[in-house]
């Protein structure tokens, strides 16, 4: 037994002391003892200061940036819609040319904004910041700017173009093209137009001076002198004038009774080149005559052309069929000559007395069988002859007919031609642009 006085043995830690009898209490399953050892082991080794202090002394994780863009960079989406007039080729074109960056991006705008899970329009503010903010997120997509476009089906058709800024949240521009079919303006004036509006927002141009705006309104409206001023005025009052009086005397010009002669008229209105196609059948034809076919032929329409050649194929296979017809008597009346040789020869009807229907080397039957058949190839060429002849004249008769229809189109058309050419030698109309607007000035002639 120790002595009170004498010291104990050292004393242990707590976490110490537990091991032993964790491990004995815990002797029934190996996988619960290897888990209470782990515990206990980790009790009882001392905490090391060095392990704490490098954990508070780890840097944070640096924050996601963007990646860097030059100022002028644009991310150019695909456009949605479909159009037979491409737009973003051109665009993509001329603001490389201008010095932008272009970085295209296959997707339309809507597809964006619902990668990047936009509740709003796609066309929003908001949408237009989180897709910004997406392809900012990526080096290959990173951009100061964004292009998108869609084209809208109508009449006629159209194209709405947007150009946003990221960085400002702000837009910068939108364009409304109409794009009609085979349109050679637009195309062409949009992308310098576009690029200029984005020049123009990363530099906005200075202020016009006094000299300049004063040149821009003489463009719009030329200094003129007192003369003109008083030549004008006198010329409007003339014209006032002459048409209250014109209208007082009930003028009138005739155009119903205007004299047409298709020969006389024909080099004035007759065309050198080919007709021009009507588009729909709801078009008016093409009337003119043709100055080298001279005027008689020259004012034959297509159909006119048709119907000839039917007769003329009718009339060709009438002829030929005829001439076969013709053709094959000659075999026929040799036939009819043998048969009637051999009943003269033999003496007696053959079809009465079986005695008679033969004779040496011939037979009856068998001259009776040829002239049965060259007599039915006769009558066949024949009747197909009549048919086509048939066939002839009423293909003849159509011909007389659409020739009629013709000329009598020709008149109506060189008389109405006539009409407009004496109205516009009498009444003369044409645009007037001014600094308060524009409009139709019509001038009369007496």
């Amino acid at each position: 037994m120790p002595h009170p006085e004498a010291p104990g043995p050292p004393t242990r830690p707590t976490s110490q002391l537990l091991l032993p009898l964790m491990i004995t209490a815990t002797k029934s399953s190996v996988l619960t003892r290897a888990g209470v050892f782990s515990i206990a082991l980790g009790l009882c080794l001392p905490v090391q200061p060095w392990i704490v202090a490098t954990a508070h002394a780890a840097p944070a994780k640096a924050a996601a940036t963007a990646p860097a863009t030059d100022g002028r960079t644009i991310a150019l989406m695909r456009f949605s819609g479909a159009s037979t007039i491409d737009l973003r080729t051109g665009i993509q074109s001329t603001l490389e040319e201008k010095g932008w960056s272009l970085k295209s991006v296959a997707l339309d705008l809507a597809a964006a904004a619902a990668k990047v899970k936009c509740k709003g329009e796609a066309t929003s503010l908001e949408c237009l910041d989180a897709v910004g903010k997406w392809l900012n997120s990526n080096p290959k997509t990173a951009a100061d700017y964004i292009i998108h476009g869609s084209y809208i089906a109508g009449t006629p058709n159209r194209a709405a173009i947007v150009v946003y800024d990221i960085g400002k949240k702000a837009m910068v521009r939108s364009f409304d093209v109409t794009l009609t079919e085979g349109d050679l303006i637009g195309p062409v004036v949009l992308p310098p137009t576009l690029a200029t509006a984005l020049d123009e927002y990363l530099t906005p141009p200075a202020p016009m001076t006094a000299d300049e705006q004063k040149l821009v309104a003489q463009l719009d409206e030329p200094d003129k002198t007192q003369e003109e001023i008083e030549a004008e005025a006198k010329e409007i009052t003339d014209a006032e004038q002459a048409a209250a009086k014109a209208a007082s005397a009930g003028i009138e010009i005739d155009t119903e009774n205007i004299p047409v002669d298709l020969e006389a008229d024909f080099k004035d209105f007759c065309r050198t080149g080919p007709r021009n196609k009507r588009k729909t059948r709801d078009d008016p034809k093409d009337l003119r005559p043709s100055c080298k076919r001279g005027p008689f032929w020259g004012y034959w329409q297509p159909r006119a052309w048709v119907a000839m050649g039917l007769t003329i194929g009718a009339g060709v296979g009438t002829i030929a069929l005829y001439s076969a017809a013709l053709a094959a008597r000659g075999p026929y009346n040799d036939s009819v000559d043998a048969l009637d040789g051999y009943l003269d020869e033999v003496g007696g009807d053959p079809r009465r007395d079986p005695n008679f229907a033969t004779n040496g080397t011939q037979s009856y039957d068998a001259l009776a069988t040829e002239i049965s058949r060259t007599g039915s190839v006769v009558r066949s060429r024949a009747l197909i002859g009549d048919v086509l002849l048939g066939s002839t004249a009423l293909l003849a008769g159509v011909l007389t007919i659409i020739i009629f229809q013709d000329r009598a189109d020709a008149k109506n058309y060189i008389k109405q031609e006539k009409g407009l050419r004496a109205i516009s030698k009498t009444i003369r109309i044409a645009p007037m642009v001014s600094k308060q607007g524009g409009g139709m000035g019509m001038g009369l002639k007496f």
